[in-house]
C-alpha cells in the first residue's frame, strides 16, 4: 500500500536503531524515545510512563468511533540483543499506526488509533499489568505481529505460572549424627519425582519444567534449606490452575515424608492466549492478499508464554507470525537476531504493517464485521 510504501526508509532505520542498541526488560529508554519522537512529529499525543513503567507509552491519534490499537515491543535478550525480533515487531506496529493516522486524516474515518509501547515481554511483561489496569478498556480490537520461520495466523501461547519450593529442614553431620537431621534436598528431590509421577495423569498440552536453586553446601552436612523453582503451563488458564494445585501436593507430601517445613512462593503468570477467530481470518484473508503464503500449523503448537495472553482475555486480539528466513530458526538465539535485521526481516515489518492496515481499514468500514468479533470475543 501506498501509505506503507511512503513510511519504508523511516521503518527500516527504526529497526536498525533498536536492533545495533539492545536494551533489556524495562530499561528500553532509547527504543521509546525513538518511538515516542517519531510519533510525537507525526501528530500524535503521547503519554508516557503507563502504569508505573518508564518506558512504557501509549500514542493516540483521532476521536472516532472505532479504537484500533497496535502493540509495540521492543526489549531485547541479555547477551543476546533481538533474538526474539522485537525490532521488527515494533517498527510494524509504528508502521501500521502512522498510516492509519494519515488514512484518518485523508478519508476523515470514523476511528481513533492508538500505538501502545508495551516494554519487558521478556520479563515480566508490561502488558499484564495494562491489563489489569483497565489501558485496554475501550478498544475494539488489538494488534500485532511477531517474526518467526514460518508465517502463521493462529498459533497458541500457553498459560503459565512460576512457583518456588523452598524446604526448610535441620542441619547435622552427614556422617557422624545424620539421625539428627532432616534433609530438605530431600524434599526437593521427592518433589520431583513426585511430579513426574504426576505427568502420566496430566492432558498432553501441559508442560512443567524446573530447576534446583539450592541444594546445600557440602555433602558431610545435611542440608538445612533447598530450593526448586518450576514453571507450569497449560493452554488454557483453568487447566492451569487445576493442575498448580496437584503440583503443590507434589512438594506437600514429600515435605510431610521427611517432616519439613515447606514455603510455596508464586511468582508472574501469564494467561492462555485466545486469538479472535474473526479478526484472525480478516487478517489472513489481507496477508494473502499481499501474496503470501500461509504455513501449515505445528500439530500442538505451542510458543511457550506471553503476556499477550492476558491482553487477548480483555479484548478482541490477534498476534499473527511473520516469516523471516526459508531455514529452520530458534527462538532466543544469535541466528534468529541476524534474521531480524536480514532482508526478509525488513519485509517481514513491511507485510506486517501492510496486513494490520488493511485489517484495520476492513473493521472500520464494516460495521458488522466489528460485530462480529465483539460477539466471538468471550472475557476472560
Amino acid at each position: 500500500m501506498k501509505e506503507i510504501e511512503e513510511l519504508k526508509p523511516l521503518l527500516y532505520s527504526v529497526s536498525k536503531e533498536i536492533f545495533e542498541n539492545p536494551e533489556t526488560a524495562y530499561k528500553e529508554y532509547r527504543s521509546s524515545k525513538i518511538l515516542t519522537e517519531i510519533l510525537k512529529k507525526e501528530g500524535f499525543n503521547v503519554e508516557k510512563n503507563i502504569c508505573g513503567y518508564e518506558t512504557a507509552f501509549i500514542a493516540k491519534y483521532g476521536e472516532g468511533d472505532v479504537k484500533i490499537a497496535f502493540l509495540a515491543e521492543y526489549d531485547a535478550l541479555p547477551g543476546i540483543g533481538h533474538g526474539c525480533g522485537h525490532n521488527i515487531i515494533a517498527s510494524a506496529s509504528l508502521g501500521a499506526g502512522i498510516a492509519l493516522k494519515r488514512l484518518i486524516e485523508k478519508e476523515n474515518l470514523n476511528a481513533t488509533v492508538y500505538v501502545i509501547g508495551c516494554p519487558g515481554e521478556e520479563a515480566e511483561g508490561a502488558k499484564v499489568k495494562f491489563a489489569e489496569e483497565g489501558i485496554f478498556k475501550g478498544i475494539d480490537v488489538a494488534m500485532m505481529i511477531h517474526p518467526s520461520d514460518k508465517t502463521l495466523i493462529k498459533e497458541k501461547f500457553l498459560a503459565i505460572k512460576e512457583v518456588r519450593f523452598k524446604f526448610y529442614g535441620r542441619a547435622s553431620h552427614a556422617a557422624a549424627s545424620p539421625e539428627k537431621g532432616i534433609n530438605a534436598l530431600d524434599g526437593v528431590i521427592l518433589t520431583y519425582n513426585n511430579i513426574n509421577a504426576l505427568r502420566q495423569h496430566l492432558r498432553e498440552d501441559v508442560r512443567i519444567h524446573g530447576i534446583i536453586t539450592e541444594g546445600g553446601s557440602a555433602p558431610n552436612i545435611v542440608p538445612e534449606y533447598a530450593e526448586a523453582y518450576f514453571f507450569v503451563r497449560a493452554t488454557d488458564n483453568e487447566y492451569l490452575e487445576e493442575t498448580l494445585k496437584k503440583v503443590k501436593k507434589c512438594a506437600d507430601g514429600a515435605a510431610l515424608a521427611i517432616g519439613a517445613k515447606l514455603e510455596i512462593e508464586l511468582g508472574k503468570g501469564y494467561k492462555a492466549f485466545y486469538p479472535n477467530n474473526t479478526l484472525a481470518e480478516v487478517f489472513e484473508k489481507n496477508l494473502k492478499s499481499l501474496g503470501i503464503k500461509i504455513d501449515e500449523p505445528k500439530e500442538f503448537g505451542g510458543l511457550g508464554s506471553s503476556d499477550i495472553g492476558d491482553v487477548s482475555c480483555v479484548v478482541p486480539t490477534i498476534h499473527p507470525f511473520i516469516s523471516i528466513s526459508d531455514k529452520e530458526l530458534r527462538l532466543h538465539s544469535k541466528e534468529f537476531a541476524e534474521a531480524s535485521i536480514s532482508e526478509r526481516g525488513n519485509n517481514a515489518i513491511i507485510i506486517g504493517a501492510e496486513a494490520m492496515l488493511l485489517t484495520s481499514l476492513d473493521i472500520i468500514k464494516n460495521p458488522d464485521l466489528l460485530k462480529r468479533i465483539k460477539e466471538e470475543f468471550v472475557p476472560r
